[in-house]
This record gives structure tokens, sequence and C-alpha cells, in this order.
């Protein structure tokens, strides 16, 4: 298995990854929904959700990586075999 996908490991680099998504995510929503006030398209108010809704998401995975704890591959209950 390739390591960075292991759960507890690279957790900074994969929240950061998420973090990056979100806020690109973020600017997308504001745009559409600013474009939505002015113009009144309804595609852009669908954007505006779309895009609302990602960063929703990626927020909950910026939060699950900054959250996870590295595991011990040793002890199937988390503490160190003896």
């Amino acid at each position: 298995m390739i390591t960075i996908l292991c759960r507890g490991r690279y957790e900074v680099l994969k929240a950061s990854v998420h973090g990056a998504a979100l806020g690109v995510a973020a600017v997308c929503a504001a745009y559409n929904f600013s474009a939505w006030l002015v113009r009144r398209q309804r595609h852009s108010w669908i954007n505006a959700l779309v895009y609302g809704t990602l960063t929703a998401w990626e927020l909950h995975h910026v939060r699950h990586h900054l959250n996870c704890r590295v595991v011990d591959s040793e002890s199937t209950d988390g503490q160190r075999a003896a």
C-alpha cells in the first residue's frame, strides 16, 4: 500500500490539499452568489449551492485530517505492546 494513503501518516499534507480545494470552492461559491445577486440567473444560484456544499465537504475533510491521530500498527487497542 502507498504510505501516504495510510491513516495517521502525512495528515498535515492531506489537510493542506483539502484546504486548497476548500479555498477554491469558497471563492467560487462567493463569486457565483454575488453573480446571482446582480443578474438573478438560475445557473449562478445552482453553482453557488454546489460550491457551497463542496466548501462544507472540504471543511469536514480538513478537520478530519487535522484531528487524525497516528495509528500504532503493533497493537490493536492503540497502546504500545509490552
